[in-house]
C-alpha cells in the first residue's frame, strides 16, 4: 500500500536538494575566486596579455672626425616560449586548426561562421580527449599533493598529463613542419668523433690515444627544432634524479629556434604561424651590432655577445651608456588570439643607447694597421702592436695590436691574413683568439727604453747634467761574477745624454745608482708606471717592478730588466717627455653624445702631474734626437733607419731577452721596441712599436733594425696625412726624390 506524501514533506524535499545544490555551487565558488584566484589571475593574465619589446638602439661609436665606426641592422629573431607550448588550451588551437584545414567538410565551406564552428568544434574534441576522470576523493587527494603557489595545479587537475604529452608531442612536429622551411639553411656546428679513443702498448708501457675530434658544419632538421622545444636530455636527466632522489633541472623557457632573420623573412614566418593557429612560436625584432670597418681597431671598439652585450673595448667598458633600455608594448587578446582595443594598454618607448665619440682618428689607424703589419711580415713576428698619442693632450690618436679579431665574423686577424677562429695554436697548443690586447694588456721587460728614467732622476734633481761624464764601462755589482755590460763594446766615457744615443748599459745603472733607489722610485711613480695606466680599456694593471732595495735588483732595473711595462705605459712616458715634462691622463674618449646630438659628457683632457721641469725634459729631447743621427759626437745612434731627412725626429730603442716561465731567459728571443718623437722640436706625435720575437733575418734583431724602419714607414705616411712642415724643406725634397728615383728603378 503507497503512502501518499503530504505537501509539506515535497516542498521540504525540494528545498533540500535546491539546498544542496546552491551550496555546491557556492563552495566551488569560493575555491574559484578564492582558494585558487591566484592561479586563476596568473593563468588568465599569461592568456590574455601579449608583451612585445620594443628593442633600443645601441649606440653607435665614432672616431674623432666623427667617422662611423658601429651600425645597428635590424634583424628578427625566432623564439619558442615553452611556458605556452606546454599549455595545453594553447597547443589545441594549433593542431584543431590543421585537423580542420585537412578536411574536406572545411574545403568545401566557405561561410566564416560555419568554419569557426567547426574549428572549435574540432578544439573541443581535442581536449575532451586529454580530460581527466576524477572522482571527488582522488581530486581532493591530488590536491593536496599540488603546491598551492603551483600556477599550472588546475591544468593538473583538470587534463591527464601523460595524454597531453601526446598532444605536445604532435604540436611540436606540427611547429618544426611549418618553420623548417623558412630557417632550413641555418648552419649547425658540432663537434664529432672521427677516431675513437684507443690503448697501444709501445716498449711495455701502455698508452693511451685520445679520440680525435672534428668540428663538421650541417644544416638544421625538423628534429633539430623538435628537439629544441622539448630538451629531450633534461627529461632524462630528471628521470634519473627523480629514481636517485635528487635535484631536477629545470626546462629553458625561452628559446631562441633562430636569429639573424632578415624582417622580409620573419614576416613570412610570422604570417604562416599565424594561418596555422600556433601560439608560443613569436617573432621578436632584434637590433643586430655591425661594424662597418671590422677588420680595423678591434681592441678598442671591442664587440657585442650574442645578447647584445658589450664583450671587449669600449663596448664593454661603456656597455651601460651605449646599451639603452628596450620599450614594451602590451595587447590584449581574446579566446580567438583578436587583439581587444583596452585603456590598460601600455607602451613605453625605447630609451636609446648614447654615442661614444673617440679620439681615434681613422687616418692614422689605418696607417698604423698596414705598416704593423708589413713589418711583422717581414721579421716574420708574433706579436706586436703600434700606439700613436697626441702629448699635449694625451690623446690616443691610434692603437692596434696583433693577433686582432673581425668584429663582425670573430675570424682570427695576423700579419700572415685571416683565420677562422680556434684553428691557430700558439706554442702551448691553446687557440690564439685575437682578444688578447698587446698594446694594453701585454707586460714584457722594455729594455732600454726605460734609461729615460734614470737620466729623468739625476737631470731634474740635479744630480747629473745632460751633459755631465758617466762612466760606461762593465762593472759588476753586489758581488756578483757577471759584469753589466754593452756586449762586445767598451763606450769608456760617454755624457749623461751620449749614453742614451749609445744605449750603455753599464752607463745607465752608474746613472740610476747615483740617484739611490727611494728617490729613483718616486719618479717610477711620478710616470704612473706603478698604477694602472687609467685607459678606458680593459687592460692589465699597473707594471711589476723587482725590488730595488736589492742593488742587483736596482741596477738591472736601471737598463730596463726585471721590470715588466705594458706598451701604453712607456708610450705615456715619452708623451711626458715630449710634453716638456707634463704627464697627462691617457684620453680615449672625446665625449659621450646622446641621440638628440647634445653633449651628454664632454672628457676634457687631464693633467695628472709634472713629472720633471720643462728644462729636463727639453735636455732629454736634445738627446733623444741624438739617438736617431748618423755622426756627431759619440758616432752613431742606435735608431738611424727611424730618421726621415728634413724632420727632427727623436726616440729611444730597446731591446731584451724574452724570460722564460720558470726563470732566465732564452737565448734568441727578444722583445724589441722604439719609442719615437715626431717632430722633436714640437712634437705633435709619440709613436710607441713594440714587436715581440721578431727573426732576426739577416741582422741584428734589435729596437733600432726592426721597430725603427716599421715607425719610419708609417711616419712617412702620417707627415703627409697630417700636413707637418719639414724643418729643413731642402732635405725633405731631395730625399723624396731620391725615393721616387728607387721605386723608379724597381
Amino acid at each position: 500500500m503507497k503512502t501518499k506524501v503530504p505537501f509539506a514533506g515535497r516542498c521540504l524535499g525540494l528545498c533540500v536538494i535546491v539546498m544542496s545544490i546552491s551550496v555546491t555551487i557556492a563552495s566551488r565558488l569560493v575555491e574559484l575566486q578564492v582558494v585558487d584566484s591566484g592561479n586563476r589571475k596568473q593563468q588568465a593574465a599569461e592568456e590574455l596579455i601579449e608583451r612585445v619589446s620594443i628593442p633600443a638602439e645601441r649606440g653607435i661609436i665614432m672616431d674623432r672626425n666623427e667617422e662611423i665606426l658601429t651600425n645597428n641592422v635590424q634583424a628578427a629573431e625566432l623564439i619558442a616560449d615553452r611556458y605556452h607550448l606546454r599549455e595545453i588550451t594553447a597547443v589545441v588551437y594549433g593542431l584543431a586548426y590543421n585537423q580542420v584545414s585537412n578536411d574536406e567538410e572545411w574545403r568545401n565551406e566557405s561561410d566564416p561562421a560555419r568554419r569557426r564552428k567547426l574549428f572549435h568544434r574540432a578544439r573541443a574534441r581535442l581536449l575532451s580527449l586529454v580530460k581527466r576522470e576524477l572522482s571527488k576523493e582522488q581530486r581532493a587527494e591530488l590536491r593536496r599533493e599540488l603546491s598551492s603557489g603551483d600556477a599550472n595545479a588546475n591544468r593538473l587537475l583538470e587534463y591527464d598529463p601523460e595524454k597531453c604529452e601526446l598532444l605536445f608531442k604532435a604540436h611540436d612536429e606540427l611547429v618544426a613542419e611549418i618553420i623548417h622551411p623558412f630557417i632550413k639553411h641555418i648552419e649547425i656546428k658540432e663537434t664529432v668523433e672521427v677516431e675513437p679513443e684507443k690503448s697501444i702498448t709501445r716498449k711495455g708501457q701502455k698508452i693511451t690515444i685520445p679520440a680525435r675530434m672534428e668540428e663538421r658544419v650541417r644544416y638544421i632538421t625538423k628534429q633539430d627544432i623538435i628537439d629544441q622545444i622539448s630538451q629531450p636530455h633534461i627529461t632524462e636527466f630528471n628521470k634519473k634524479a627523480e629514481a636517485n632522489k635528487e635535484k631536477k633541472k629545470g626546462y629553458r623557457q625561452n628559446i631562441q629556434l633562430a636569429r639573424g632573420l632578415t624582417i622580409e623573412l620573419a614576416d613570412q614566418i610570422e604570417a604562416a604561424l599565424q594561418k596555422a593557429n600556433i601560439r608560443g612560436v613569436t617573432v621578436q625584432t632584434e637590433l643586430r651590432r655591425s661594424y662597418i670597418v671590422p677588420e680595423m681597431l678591434s681592441h678598442v671598439v671591442g664587440y657585442v655577445d650574442s645578447e647584445n652585450v658589450g664583450a671587449g673595448g669600449v663596448e664593454a667598458v661603456f656597455n651601460s651608456y651605449l646599451a639603452g633600455t628596450d620599450g614594451l608594448r602590451e595587447y590584449r587578446r581574446n579566446g580567438r588570439g583578436q587583439i581587444l582595443p583596452n585603456e590598460d594598454d601600455r607602451y613605453l618607448p625605447p630609451k636609446h643607447g648614447l654615442n661614444l665619440k673617440l679620439t681615434i682618428d681613422m687616418r692614422l689607424q689605418t696607417i698604423l694597421e698596414q705598416e704593423l703589419d708589413k713589418g711583422m711580415k717581414h721579421f716574420r713576428a708574433r706579436k706586436g702592436c703600434m700606439i700613436a698619442v697626441d702629448p699635449k693632450n694625451g690623446d690616443i690618436l691610434a692603437m692596434v695590436s696583433r693577433p686582432a679579431i673581425n668584429l663582425n665574423t670573430k675570424e682570427l686577424i695576423t700579419h700572415e691574413g685571416t683565420f677562422k677562429r680556434g684553428s691557430v695554436k700558439d706554442e702551448k697548443g691553446e687557440p690564439v683568439t685575437g682578444d688578447f690586447n698587446f698594446a694594453c694588456q701585454a707586460r714584457y721587460e722594455p729594455g732600454s727604453t726605460f734609461k729615460v728614467v734614470a737620466v729623468t732622476t739625476a737631470v731634474d734633481k740635479g744630480i747629473m747634467g745632460i751633459n755631465s761624464y758617466v762612466s760606461c764601462q762593465p762593472f759588476s755589482v753586489g758581488g756578483g761574477s757577471k759584469a753589466i755590460n754593452d756586449g762586445r763594446f767598451n763606450y769608456g766615457v760617454l755624457t749623461v745624454g751620449q749614453m742614451l744615443k749609445k744605449s750603455s748599459n753599464p752607463g745607465a745603472a752608474r746613472v740610476a745608482m747615483a740617484c739611490k733607489w727611494p728617490l729613483y722610485k718616486d719618479y717610477v711613480e711620478r710616470y704612473g708606471l706603478t698604477q694602472p695606466a687609467d685607459v678606458d680599456l680593459p687592460s692589465g694593471g699597473a707594471c711589476l717592478l723587482a725590488n730595488g732595495n736589492h742593488i742587483v735588483n736596482f741596477s738591472r732595473i736601471a737598463y730596463g730588466y726585471s721590470v715588466s711595462v705594458s706598451p701604453l705605459h712607456m708610450a705615456m712616458v715619452y708623451a711626458t717627455i715630449a710634453n716638456n715634462g707634463v704627464r697627462m691622463k691617457p684620453r680615449l674618449i672625446d665625449s659621450i653624445i646622446a641621440a638628440d646630438g647634445s653633449v651628454y659628457d664632454d672628457r676634457k683632457p687631464q693633467e695628472v702631474c709634472r713629472v720633471m721641469s720643462e728644462n729636463t725634459a727639453k735636455a732629454i729631447r736634445g738627446a733623444l734626437e741624438s739617438v736617431t743621427e748618423k755622426s756627431g759626437p759619440a758616432g752613431r745612434g742606435t735608431a738611424t733607419q727611424a730618421a726621415i731627412p728634413g724632420f727632427r725626429i727623436g726616440g729611444k730603442t730597446g731591446t731584451a731577452k724574452k724570460v722564460k716561465s720558470g726563470g732566465g731567459y732564452y737565448e734568441g728571443l727578444y722583445t724589441v721596441s722604439f719609442a719615437g718623437v715626431l717632430p722633436i722640436d714640437d712634437p705633435r706625435l709619440v709613436i710607441m712599436t713594440v714587436i715581440d720575437e721578431p727573426h732576426p733575418r739577416d741582422c741584428n734583431a734589435g729596437g733600432g733594425t726592426v721597430a725603427a724602419p716599421i715607425f719610419r714607414a708609417a711616419a712617412e705616411r702620417i707627415i703627409n696625412v697630417l700636413n707637418l712642415q719639414p724643418s729643413d724643406p731642402a732635405a725633405y725634397e731631395k730625399y723624396l726624390a731620391e725615393k721616387a728615383a728607387e721605386t723608379e728603378k724597381k
